[in-house]
């Protein structure tokens, strides 16, 4: 059953050519492989908080495909150009802005099946996958190698490699290990018009062109479909560990993260929090530090970090604790769903000094006016090492705010973030729900630039339209 949107003259044209296109995917991949009834399509047709597109935005998908290898996704592809057909691509769906659901009438091309590691170099210290393999299944293949990529983060367990290539994905230990943007070193990709790019060789440097797996990194799949990635990866750590501090009140903690990110300490990560957890029984700002490395390596930085928080005033709380805190924050970090009740985000990246007082305007402009709340469990959110992002937590009732509302609430604390020369998504991405306001970070030349560079790579406009940039 293939399901079309209604009220277009010349319906009858249409779906004669949806019907041949379903035709010719199910010549390359099979039956199997092409989902067209809805009980098989609903599945791909929703992001992180289950807001899908037909309820959503009023569209379906023509179908969704499980391609396996780069030639078949090329092929998909040139059948999609010939008939300027959408195509949205999709990872492991953790994505929080719609980045994934699909437009009327398109092909959801899902990597899912895309999940084999190609090579493991230890010597050189790269990974080459294909981009449906997840975060968690590449660190625990790598491990027997004593390699590991490291890039926990709140989707950890579903989100892919294309994926979180494609959002620019952020890891709580990305100070040590880095984000998985910085660690590509070469990428393959299917472009708008079907031919396969390889953006350079599988070595570490090179400056004899442009970097070209640069520009596919936080592009949303609006420039083509990433079907195998070469990666760094560094040495399993030795020793993990923990020190968490507690402080008297919040400028002390946040005074003290910054001297962490200019501290030159190769942690793994960190943040300080204002949080109200079981273990405190109150409010309270806490500064969290994960070291990782060799024995000796964490041996000596855990005594520099320790005198770091207790001359900043700081009281050192049970390593256990601290540990257990770590472990928790490093995979569950992100929002959280549940039947009644969303807890969201906007991590944003701006200028450390100017965030209280944005976060003030938004509890006193913003948040009251849609009927929403800051997180009663996280307040304050800072987060430290070579990407310090700021997150504005909050809740809502999800039948008590519309899709329209919520999306005019992010414009409003876009629009605060970046009075104070930040930029709203630091990491989630433009997607669907962002993309009306990103005029707001970036001028007319910038966006002018880059969708010259979407038309290069995309000629026919049909790499997940209608997110990132508005038409």
């Amino acid at each position: 059953m293939i399901f079309y949107s209604t009220g277009a003259c010349g319906i009858s044209v249409r779906m004669g050519q949806d019907e041949e296109i379903v035709s010719g995917l199910r010549r390359m991949l099979g039956e199997q492989r092409v989902l067209t009834s809805k009980v098989d399509i609903i599945p791909y047709c929703s992001d992180y908080f289950h807001r899908d597109s037909f309820s959503t935005l009023g569209s379906w998908p023509l179908c969704a495909v499980l391609p396996e290898t780069t030639e078949e996704v090329s092929e998909i592809v040139k059948l999609a150009a010939k008939n300027r057909t959408p195509i949205v691509p999709r990872g492991g769906g953790s994505n929080q802005v719609g980045g994934v659901m699909p437009v009327d009438r398109s092909i959801v091309i899902s990597t899912s099946r895309m999940n084999k590691v190609i090579e493991i170099d230890s010597l050189n210290m790269m990974v080459t996958a294909q981009p449906g393999v997840t975060l968690k299944e590449i660190d625990e293949i790598l491990d027997s190698f004593g390699l590991t990529l490291a890039q926990e983060q709140g989707s950890y367990k579903v989100a892919n490699l294309g994926g979180a290539i494609s959002t620019n994905g952020f890891s709580l230990r990305h100070n040590r290990y880095r984000d998985i943007g910085e660690n590509v070193i070469a990428l393959e990709v299917v472009l708008g018009d079907g031919r396969i790019l390889r953006t350079g060789r599988k070595v570490c440097s090179n400056s004899s062109g442009y970097p070209l797996h640069k520009i596919f990194v936080g592009a949303e799949g609006t420039l083509g479909i990433i079907t195998e990635v070469t990666l760094s990866v560094m040495p399993k750590p030795e020793r993990e560990l923990a020190v968490l501090a507690t402080f008297t009140d919040w400028d002390s903690a946040q005074r003290t993260a910054w001297k962490f990110i200019d501290s030159g300490i190769n942690y793994a990560g960190g943040f300080a929090i204002e949080s109200m957890r079981e273990e405190f029984g109150k409010k309270i700002p806490v500064v969290l530090v994960g070291l990782e490395g060799t024995k000796e390596e964490v041996e000596v930085q855990e005594k520099i970090v320790r005198r770091m928080l207790e001359e900043s005033g700081g009281e050192i709380q049970d390593s256990d604790l601290a540990w257990s805190y770590w472990r928790l924050q490093r995979t569950f970090w992100c929002g959280a769903v549940d039947d009644d009740t969303n807890g969201d985000d906007l991590v944003a990246a701006m200028p450390l000094q100017y965030y209280d007082e944005a976060r003030e305007r938004m509890e006193r402009d913003v948040y009251p006016k849609y009927g929403i709340q800051s997180n009663p469990d996280d307040f304050k959110v800072v987060l430290i090492g070579r990407r310090p992002l700021v997150a504005f937590n909050f809740v809502y009732k999800m039948n008590e705010i519309s899709y329209e509302q919520l999306k005019e609430m992010f414009g409003e604390m876009m629009a605060i973030v970046s009075e104070y020369g930040g930029v709203g998504p630091g990491c989630h991405a433009v997607g669907e729900l962002l993309k009306d306001f990103i005029s707001m970070e970036h001028d007319k030349t910038r966006l002018a630039v880059m969708r010259g560079l979407k038309k290069v790579f995309d000629p026919y406009d049909i790499m997940n339209p209608g997110k990132k940039f508005v038409p």
